[in-house]
C-alpha cells in the first residue's frame, strides 16, 4: 500500500521544480541574449558596409571634381603654377542631406565632413629618372643624392634607390641585358624594408620624391626649394629659396624667364626642366558617420582626358 509523501519530501521536490524552471529561463535568456546580440551585430556590418559605401561615393565625386579642374586648367595654357584653382586645399568641409538622399544618420554620430589637396607630382624629383637604358642615370643619381644631403639623410639611400629602380626594369649586368626581377615601385612605402628604409626616413623623402610611371621633367613653377636646390646646374638650397621667394610674387610661362631669376641664370634643359605638368597626386579625407577613410591618388592628364593612374586607401 502506497504511503504519501511527507511535507519534506513534497517541499524538496517542489524546489526541485523552482529550479527546474528558474534554469529554463535563464537558458532561454541566454538563447534569446544571443540571438539579439548577433541581430545586433548583423545590423551593424550592413550599417558600416552602406556607410563605406556612402563614403566611397563621396570619394569618387571629389575625384570627378579634381579632374574637372584640372581638365579646366589644360584649357587655360600648358603652365601650371602654385596660384591656379587646383592648388587651393579643400579645408574641412560638412557636407548636406544631398550626401546622404535626404536621410539623417543616427543620433550622435559626426556629420559627414570632406577635405582635400592636390598637389604637382611633377613638383618632386622624379625616382624613374634614376635609370637610362638600363643603367643608372649619373645626372639624376648626382641630383638625388644632394637633396638627401640637403635634407641630412644618409647619401647611400640613393644608391638602395637606383637599385630597386634597376631591378624592376630591364638592365645591364656585366654587359648584358637582364629581364625585370621586381615590380616597379609606385609608391615610396614599396623601400620599406630596403637597406636603411624606415617610416621616419619615408616620411621624410617623401615631400620632395616621387615615383611616376615614366620619365618626367621637374616643374620649376611647383617644385620646392630642396628639390631646386639639388637639380638646377650651379645652384644651392640658399640660391633655390630665393627663387621661390620670387616665384611666390607671379609664375614663369617658360624655362628662359626661370632661368633669369635664379643667382646665377643657368640655361635650364627643356629635357630636365619644365613649366607644366601631366602628374597630379590627390591626398583626401572623407568622413561618413562611423567610417573615416584616407586616400591617395595619382591623376594622369593627357591632352582632353584625366586618368586615374593608381589609389591607395588606409
Amino acid at each position: 500500500m502506497a504511503t504519501d509523501p511527507s511535507p519534506v519530501d513534497r517541499a524538496a521536490a517542489k524546489g526541485v521544480a523552482i529550479v527546474s524552471v528558474l534554469l529554463v529561463v535563464a537558458l532561454a535568456t541566454l538563447i534569446v541574449s544571443a540571438l539579439f546580440f548577433r541581430e545586433q551585430i548583423a545590423v551593424r556590418s550592413v550599417e558600416n558596409r552602406l556607410l563605406l559605401s556612402q563614403g566611397r561615393w563621396i570619394e569618387r565625386a571629389a575625384l570627378d571634381w579634381a579632374k574637372v579642374i584640372l581638365l579646366a586648367d589644360a584649357r587655360s595654357g600648358p603652365v601650371d603654377h602654385l596660384q591656379e584653382p587646383w592648388a587651393t586645399p579643400v579645408a574641412e568641409t560638412q557636407l548636406d542631406e544631398t550626401v546622404t538622399a535626404g536621410a539623417r544618420l543616427r543620433e550622435g554620430e559626426r556629420a559627414p565632413l570632406l577635405m582635400g589637396q592636390m598637389f604637382d607630382a611633377q613638383g618632386r624629383m622624379n625616382l624613374t629618372n634614376l635609370e637610362l637604358g638600363g643603367k643608372p642615370a649619373e645626372v639624376y643619381l648626382d641630383a638625388l643624392r644632394r637633396l638627401l644631403e640637403i635634407l641630412r639623410l644618409p647619401a647611400s639611400l640613393a644608391d638602395t634607390i637606383t637599385e630597386r629602380v634597376l631591378l624592376s626594369r630591364q638592365h645591364i649586368v656585366d654587359g648584358k641585358p637582364a629581364p625585370p626581377t621586381m615590380l616597379p615601385p609606385q609608391r615610396l612605402e614599396d623601400l620599406l624594408g630596403s637597406p636603411g628604409f624606415d617610416e621616419e626616413t619615408v616620411a621624410a623623402l617623401a615631400p620632395f620624391v616621387v615615383f611616376l610611371p615614366r620619365v618626367t621633367t621637374l616643374n620649376l613653377n611647383t617644385a620646392p626649394a630642396e628639390v631646386l636646390g639639388a637639380m638646377v646646374p650651379g645652384s644651392d638650397l640658399a640660391g633655390a629659396q630665393r627663387f621661390v621667394a620670387k616665384r611666390e610674387r607671379t609664375f614663369f610661362s617658360n624655362l628662359a624667364a626661370a632661368g633669369t631669376q635664379f643667382d646665377h641664370q643657368p640655361t635650364l634643359s627643356s629635357q630636365v626642366f619644365s613649366v607644366g605638368s601631366s602628374y597630379f597626386l590627390v591626398r583626401g579625407m572623407v568622413r561618413f558617420g562611423r567610417v573615416e577613410s584616407v586616400s591617395d591618388t595619382l591623376l594622369e592628364r593627357n591632352g582632353q582626358k584625366v586618368e586615374v593612374v593608381w589609389q591607395r586607401r588606409y
